[in-house]
């Protein structure tokens, strides 16, 4: 116990601070009807990586976040503009489209250098296991700043994620807005895909919100306490799971969350039957 205490403590503490941002971004995102938006810009900024590890960069490093970063503004710039009125073309087409397109590029890019195939391993499941509790402190300090935007413009992006239309009545800019928005998730998500890899990320920002949305999606405060409990038991699990059965940390950490998924849907069928 004392082992799993001093090697998983940093892991399992930057996961917890990962679900507080996800959980809250997450909300949005369901809302919003765009599931994908949080993949495609991890998507994105894993290219963004990429590219700065052609060039001669090491993941983890200052160059290879603000890469990232660059290539994440500019997934956030094309997603704010594909809002559209027009019901035969759902934004979420173009948000495949990004995240596809994005894809293929970082494959093309990574099979340019040695190791190319490690290095979208990593920037698919990340390293979380050997962060350290710098790493810890910088994201949380980071998530913090991004908390205080996102608070001084919560009622904006509430309205937009729940009624579009009222916010357009109100004489909003939503593509601006949804810039604003996507911006702030972008920079989170470039922050935590070199951690966690795209695929945690893109799990701890919808699966606990969607186990929330299947009672009540308010997006309040009650919502997104259950949403980090759900967030927490998961990392907490996956953790153990992973030192345990020697698993990769991000890897059993999805599973765990999409058992949970699984396990609340089968009892809930159970329940409505009877």
């Amino acid at each position: 116990m004392g082992g799993f205490a001093m090697m998983m403590a940093a892991p399992v503490a930057i996961a917890l601070v990962l679900v507080v941002m996800h959980g809250y971004l997450g909300g949005h995102v369901v809302r919003r009807g765009v599931i994908f938006v949080d993949i495609a810009l991890a998507q994105v900024a894993a290219f963004g990586v990429a590219v700065a590890l052609l060039c001669g960069a090491e993941v983890g490093s200052q160059t290879a976040w603000f890469s990232g970063l660059g290539a994440t503004f500019l997934g956030a710039l094309l997603i704010s503009a594909t809002r559209t009125r027009d019901e035969n073309i759902p934004q979420e087409a173009y948000i495949g489209i990004v995240y596809a397109v994005f894809s293929a590029a970082m494959i093309l890019v990574l099979t340019q250098i040695p190791h190319g195939g490690d290095e979208i391993r990593h920037l698919l499941v990340g390293s979380i296991l050997w962060v350290s509790w710098t790493d810890v402190l910088k994201t949380a300090v980071l998530y913090t700043v991004l908390g205080v935007i996102l608070w001084r413009f919560h009622g904006g992006l509430t309205l937009i994620s729940d009624d579009p239309d009222a916010a357009r009545k109100q004489g909003m800019h939503l593509a601006r807005w949804d810039f604003l928005f996507y911006a702030m998730l972008g920079t989170v998500v470039t922050s935590s895909v070199q951690i966690a890899g795209v695929l945690l990320v893109f799990t701890l920002l919808v699966v606990p919100t969607v186990m929330v949305c299947r009672r009540n999606c308010d997006g309040g405060l009650r919502h997104l306490g259950q949403v980090l409990a759900i967030g927490m038991v998961a990392v907490m699990l996956g953790a153990a799971a992973s030192w345990w059965l020697d698993l990769p940390t991000g890897a059993a950490i999805v599973c765990v969350f999409g058992l949970m998924l699984g396990l609340q849907a089968s009892v809930e069928s159970m329940v409505r039957r009877r």
